[in-house]
């Protein structure tokens, strides 16, 4: 049986393979000339018949290859484009989005670009539509030149193939927007955070002239404006004094501080700045050419201060006419983020402190918001006593008539200010929880202040720590905050107590005008705390200290009664043992361990004290101090001998003169020869001799010191007789 076949004639090729010669120099790659800059259909032919005519053979290959690299470096480096480095190139914003516009219809990549939105926001002036083409156009033909930021060609093709879902795109959408938002994200994108190097000339002087010449303590924040400002008028290079002549771009750069949502004060204090900078310039040189071109700089400064400053003017007015009418919020109205919030706080704490039930990092980090929160709204301290705040004056907290007072020294308040804060018993165990369950977790170093970020750092800012907590507890931040709430407390203050407790409270907060009338006396510790009980009887603040809802609940450690109430009952003692649960709860405290807890913390440091009480004028040795812990008895809850003698310092002077142990091991001598004469001045009394020194001396023995004081300190006349010459008469 056969089978036919049917074979059409001249059978077609496909169609993508059928080229022809116009089609071939079509999709071949351009590869530039580089002596004639022309692209031709073959480099090599063009090289042989133009440009590299009568050469060698060797010689047009190897061009040819030097061109095919060119262009092979050009098509995966110089085609991408950084847009931080567009932001160094243009400071000028609306030159910027044009040279963007145009690099990307040109087939560039923009890396890092901002949203199209923020792209379309640029707005132009009046009668600079043709400068900015001209001087985008001017750009873009040197643009090819420059070498642009890009990333490896690997790193381009794993991008390249991984293509995001609808969703994540709108996901990444709504992210960039809201990111974009925000002043901090615009100021990164405009290239406004960008620094000059710190070891910069121009701003170790300045840096040194604020802390020596204007006893400005805390500059960093002023030298980092200044520095701001200078990379913003010279994006490369060394800073100097040439940005003077810039008056164009000092205008752009004060335009685009307002763009990104600063306010006015915020520009007011960039102007403030960078003018005390010019007025350390001008002193630094003579008055010559270069003074006079500072004094006008600074002449345009203040004309260009003067509509900003209107404008702040105009938004404090706005804002006490808005409080007047809507009324400024309360202390009642900024505490409610605590009362609303205490029901889940005490519910990580009852789960982490008292259960030891491991608790989320997510709720560990809430938990240390709602902390902060109580310094700021509970006790009126500023979020930078919040961020100073150390372990060593949390462990060195002193309990003060039933209060622990907390010094904080170290924080930006002022460089005189001590800001102390009295913390109740209940709230002093919250911040023992943190401390001892979750602080731990979030150590990542040396760092010593108590409230410690994620990664292990200082918190940066209390006041974003506050905005968070109200976001997460669903409450309007409505201006809620550590100042506002100071001011709202500073008005009850001043229609209800007297001046002396006005002073007493301006301590307490840590404020500078009223401390600078009392020349920076500090109250004592009973007056701290006098002043902080105080304080709780401000109206819609003495409501909210207990929520009936928490009282009653078996977590909190407030139920029942209070611990006054418990230690009355066992009162503590070095030698007694802890009362046990059963003992605790037929005494109707509750089952917990709070109570329990502090009442062995009293009984603690109670022996801490006692065990140094034997130590007062000589550091003892550990044998000695596990010898006397020893022979008390104590089996638990004792002190170490290493703690001891970390705690152990020296008695002070006065404390040694009359301390009668001393006084009672002192003898009467009768040595003749030597008397007691009172010195002017300083030196205080001093030992004389009546006769000849060596004669004076001779009834003393050998090995018996004789100590005195007449402003140098000497302990024996033996072996220095030399020195004593001038007491013989």
């Amino acid at each position: 049986m056969f089978r036919t076949y049917l074979i059409p004639p001249n059978p077609k090729p496909p169609q993508h393979l059928r080229w022809g010669l116009e089609d071939i120099c079509i999709h071949r790659n351009a590869i530039y000339c580089l002596m004639c800059s022309k692209i031709p259909v073959s480099i090599k032919r063009h090289l042989e018949n133009r440009c590299m005519k009568g050469c060698s053979a060797v010689e047009i290959v190897a061009q040819v290859d030097i061109a095919k690299e060119s262009t092979r470096v050009w098509t995966a480096t110089q085609r991408v484009w950084e847009y931080n480095t567009l932001v160094k190139l243009l400071p000028d914003h609306v030159s910027r989005v044009a040279m963007v516009k145009y690099l990307i219809q040109n087939g560039y990549l923009i890396l890092n670009k901002p949203c199209d939105e923020d792209m379309d926001c640029a707005r132009e002036a009046p009668g600079t539509s043709d400068s900015v083409t001209a001087t985008t156009s001017a750009v873009a033909a040197s643009a090819v030149a420059c070498t642009a930021s890009s990333s490896p060609p690997e790193e381009e093709e794993t991008d390249s193939s991984e293509t995001p879902s609808p969703d994540e795109k709108t996901r990444d959408s709504s992210r960039r927007s809201r990111s974009m938002g925000t002043v901090r994200e615009a100021m990164q994108a405009g290239g406004m955070y960008e620094k000059c190097p710190p070891e910069s000339k121009l701003l170790v002087g300045f840096r040194n002239h604020l802390i020596g010449a204007l006893q400005v303590q805390n500059c960093q924040q002023e030298v980092d404006n200044v520095s701001r400002f200078l990379r913003y008028m010279q994006p490369e290079g060394e800073p100097t004094l040439e940005f003077m002549t810039k008056t164009t771009e000092t205008m752009d750069y004060m335009s685009a501080l307002s763009n990104s949502g600063l306010s006015a004060a915020t520009i007011l204090n960039y102007m403030k700045n960078i003018i005390r900078f010019l007025q350390y310039v001008k002193g630094s040189v003579d008055m010559n050419e270069d003074g006079i071109k500072i004094q006008k700089y600074i002449d345009f400064l203040k004309t260009m201060r003067k509509p900003v400053a209107r404008k702040h003017s105009g938004n404090a007015c706005s804002t006490r006419c808005d409080g007047i009418v809507d009324g400024m919020p309360t202390v009642h109205d900024c505490n409610l983020v605590l009362r609303s919030g205490k029901k889940r706080f005490l519910d990580i704490y009852n789960r982490m402190a008292i259960s030891k039930i491991v608790v989320s990092p997510t709720e560990k980090t809430w938990y240390r918001y709602y902390c902060e929160a109580v310094m700021m709204l509970r006790h009126f301290q500023r979020p930078a006593a919040v961020e100073g705040m150390t372990v060593r004056e949390w462990v060195n907290r002193k309990l003060t008539d039933g209060r622990y007072l907390i010094g904080i020294k170290n924080h930006k308040s002022g460089a005189t200010h001590v800001a102390t804060i009295a913390l109740t018993l209940e709230e002093e165990a919250w911040y023992q929880g943190y401390y001892e369950c979750i602080r731990p977790e979030f150590v990542r170093g040396e760092c010593d202040c108590f409230f410690l970020s994620a990664r292990g750092t200082q918190i940066t800012s209390g006041s974003s720590d506050l905005l968070r907590l109200h976001e997460s507890c669903g409450i309007d931040h409505g201006g809620c905050t550590s100042g506002q709430v100071r001011r709202a407390a500073d008005t009850l203050v001043a229609t209800s107590f007297t001046e002396t407790q006005k002073q007493n409270v301006a301590a307490y907060m840590c404020r500078s005008d009223l401390m600078a009338d009392t020349h920076y006396r500090m109250p004592g510790p009973s007056a701290i705390v006098a002043t902080a009980v105080l304080l709780d009887t401000l109206p819609g603040f003495t409501p909210e200290r207990r929520l009936p809802a928490q009282t009653d609940s078996p977590g909190s450690c407030m139920s029942g009664k209070e611990f006054s109430d418990f230690q009355q009952t066992f009162p503590v003692s070095r030698d007694c043992q802890p009362p046990t649960k059963k003992q605790r709860v037929e005494a109707g405290f509750p089952e917990n361990r709070v109570y329990y807890d502090r009442w062995r913390k009293g009984q603690y440091a109670d022996r801490q004290e006692h065990l140094l009480s034997y130590f007062t004028y000589r550091k003892p040795s550990g044998g000695k101090i596990e010898r006397l812990i020893s022979k008390e008895g104590w089996t638990s809850n004792c002190p170490k001998a290493q703690d001891i003698l970390d705690m152990w310092t020296p008695a002070l002077k006065y404390a040694i003169e009359s301390d009668q142990n001393i006084l009672n091991s002192c003898s009467l001598q009768k040595w003749k020869g030597l008397a007691i004469k009172s010195f002017d001045g300083q030196k205080g009394e001093g030992v004389v001799a009546t006769t000849h020194f060596t004669e004076a001396t001779r009834d003393i023995k050998v090995d018996t010191e004789l100590k005195f004081n007449y402003g140098v300190n000497r302990t024996s006349f033996r072996g220095e007789a030399l020195h004593l010459d001038w007491l013989d008469e």
